[in-house]
């Protein structure tokens, strides 16, 4: 791999026109090019610096702690979550997974009494004791169970139940609502796919409308907005597209102009992603963003020679050197510099870390399987997703590598393979 070249030329240029957004975008890179100018030998920055990533290092050890720590109890300001409590077990798990820590009986057992009460006898899980259960909450529950494992585990989940509640989320346009008179985007699109297809509840009426429904949320930029006429953003186009791969539906986008919008997200000096036109780095937007073009990739049909449509090792550097605090020895990931670490960055990081580290995919030429027991095949064929050895590449050390994870579901490949 040739070595990345470090220039302030390739700072944000405002032309000449000062706004409050351009102070902070030069802000941000103010404290990434501090940051990247310690790995870079000062002789040579007059012609390019050459950028040294022998060093970077992903400090595994402190995340542990980090997460289990947060795991042994969280500080009462944390109240103000207590609607995220399936999140909570699903950052936590998928962390330590991703980073190949133990996951202890004791741990899966607590996951398990924690998800059991949450869900509703009517279907879907709760964020909270008490509270109406929502679509987020019923993925970062089941997707939570899968990372667990286990008879125990998969019987928390009463299958009918959240087939009947799905369908009383499903809206006529094709959209879901997040919850009982909630919110209508394409998160909840992408939940309900995610749900349905991991319990293999598919039917037609549960999918009927939802592709063109996200084929609408396309704008005119290229990118896929939350619902009709709203402008593109990340975390959206990522999940329009997962949930398009999952209906196998990829007709109803522009694939070259989300192509062209998701290849501009990626930031020329810092090389992680944004969310949106002119909006600032972010380190969760390396799932939000990177995790969007393995699939972009299959959707495109192109082999795994081509290599995805973003630099892979730009990203890793903006990871391991800007959304970890290498200073001191605080664990946890962060959005960039300045920023203090949480559960939320820190799996989304790591996953896109695992995404840009590992090329998974499927080979255009594999023959389709079919699995007459499920819509659309749908878990035979997200089993088809595969890692490449040849392309894996990892920045810095090579035990900074993580385990391969399923771009559709953010989730290592064995717990889906169980």
């Amino acid at each position: 791999m040739s070595p990345h070249l470090f220039s302030y030329d390739f700072r944000y240029d405002d032309n000449g026109y000062e706004t409050e957004t351009s102070r902070k975008q030069l802000e941000v890179e103010d404290s990434v090019g501090d940051i990247y100018l310690d790995s870079v030998e000062s002789s040579s920055l007059k012609y390019g610096g050459d950028i040294d990533d022998s060093k970077h290092r992903l400090f595994r050890d402190r995340h542990e702690q980090f997460l289990r720590n947060m795991i042994g109890g969280l500080p009462s300001g944390f109240k103000v979550l207590d609607a995220s409590q399936p999140w909570f077990s699903l950052w936590c798990l998928n962390s330590l997974s991703i980073m190949g820590c133990d996951i202890d009986d004791l741990l899966q057992s607590r996951t398990i009494e924690t998800l059991k009460p949450l869900q509703d006898p009517e279907g879907g899980f709760c964020g909270g004791n008490r509270q109406l259960p929502h679509l987020a909450g019923s993925y970062a529950a089941v997707l939570a169970i899968a990372l667990v494992g286990g008879e125990e585990a998969y019987r928390i989940v009463d299958r009918e139940a959240m087939y009947r509640w799905l369908m009383t989320m499903k809206n006529a346009d094709g959209s879901f609502s997040m919850h009982k008179d909630g919110e209508v985007d394409v998160r909840g699109v992408y939940c309900a796919m995610v749900i349905a297809s991991l319990l293999n509840i598919m039917t037609p009426d549960l999918v009927r409308g939802a592709a063109e429904f996200i084929g609408r949320c396309q704008t005119c930029e290229g990118g896929i907005g939350p619902f009709p006429g709203v402008e593109a953003h990340g975390g959206y186009t990522l999940c329009g597209l997962a949930a398009l791969e999952i209906l196998d539906r990829f007709d109803t986008v522009n694939l070259t102009r989300l192509a062209r919008w998701m290849s501009a997200r990626q930031l020329e000096f810092e090389g992680g992603f944004n969310g949106r036109t002119n909006k600032l780095v972010d380190g969760c937007y390396s799932y939000w963003v990177g995790g969007a073009f393995p699939i972009l990739q299959k959707a495109l049909g192109r082999a795994a020679r081509d290599d995805y449509l973003y630099d892979r090792a730009a990203l890793q550097r903006y990871i391991l050197a800007c959304c970890q605090d290498t200073k001191n020895d605080m664990g946890g990931l962060r959005d960039k510099p300045g920023k203090s670490p949480d559960l939320y960055h820190t799996m989304y990081c790591l996953v896109g870390l695992s995404l840009s580290q590992h090329y998974v995919g499927v080979d255009p030429g594999a023959k389709k399987l079919e699995d007459k027991t499920s819509v659309y095949t749908v878990p035979v064929r997200m089993m088809q997703w595969d890692v490449s050895p040849p392309q894996k590449l990892v920045l810095g050390l090579q035990s900074n590598a993580v385990v391969p994870v399923h771009p559709v579901y953010s989730i290592p490949f064995r717990p889906l393979a169980a």
